[in-house]
């Protein structure tokens, strides 16, 4: 990784986190220094280091990792957790250099400058003030970077595992009492979130020469009705489900 100056203010955080790739491939197999989140990592853990943070680089799967970083405060009861995802969404169709942050009529853009680097840049500039300040009152505070969010959340399902499997994280050793999730909500606070379902479906036939189709079987003509039946499920769905009070019905897409 190249050598780059410790941040000071919260936009030059934002700024080499942006000038920093960080793609999900989103399930396609590409590779290069773009995809996935290690050298953002690696900054991470040097920003961290720089005052004197405890932190910690946990694997989730080969070359993708959470960022644990954490203060604890004198006395406190309670532990919050601040969660702010590396990766970004792909760059394809990006009219703008992605990873050449630049700032104009009070904004900054660049791949990832509202989902999530933002708010992550938010989060490490709070928790640096926190350790070197040390306010009274406050809370213990984990600070979690967490991989692979915008396709499997592979990082969130292995974070919340921590406190469950003693001796998987120095850091994260029981339950936080709350957390706050650094998606971009235009500062609205968002206390419920839907959750999804996601399949796949496989029609099998047989296949034969196209003089004679009574030969085989059309996987096609199956996966045909499999869709028509997709369709008039997803226009009964929602009422057969009650909404709930903050997400609204339930959807088939």
């Amino acid at each position: 990784m190249e050598t780059q100056s410790i941040p000071e203010t919260v936009t030059d955080i934002l700024a080499q986190l942006i000038s920093i790739p960080s793609v999900n491939p989103m399930g396609r197999e590409l590779s290069g220094p773009m995809y996935f989140e290690s050298r953002l990592s690696d900054w991470l853990m040097e920003f961290l280091n720089s005052f004197g943070a405890k932190a910690e680089r946990i694997e989730v799967v080969p070359g993708r990792d959470n960022v644990i970083a954490r203060y604890d405060s004198p006395g406190a009861e309670l532990t919050l957790l601040m969660d702010a995802h590396q990766d970004t969404v792909p760059v394809d169709g990006m009219t703008i250099p992605a990873f050449e942050p630049k700032i104009a009529d009070g904004r900054i853009t660049g791949r990832g400058a509202s989902d999530v680097k933002g708010g992550l840049a938010a989060m490490l500039f709070a928790f640096r003030r926190l350790v070197q300040e040390q306010p009274a009152g406050a809370a213990n505070v984990i600070l979690s970077c967490s991989c692979d969010e915008e396709s499997t959340t592979l990082g969130l399902a292995d974070l919340v595992t921590y406190w469950q499997s003693p001796g998987r994280s120095q850091l994260v050793t029981s339950q936080p009492d709350g957390a706050i999730i650094a998606e971009p909500t235009l500062l609205n606070v968002v206390v419920a979130h839907r959750g999804a379902a996601r399949f796949r479906i496989r029609t099998k036939g047989r296949a034969c020469h196209s003089s004679d189709p009574t030969q085989g079987i059309n996987a096609i003509y199956r996966m045909a009705k499999v869709l028509n039946c997709l369709e008039k499920y997803a226009e009964i769905l929602p009422g057969q489900v009650t909404p709930h009070p903050l997400c609204g019905g339930a959807t088939l897409s």
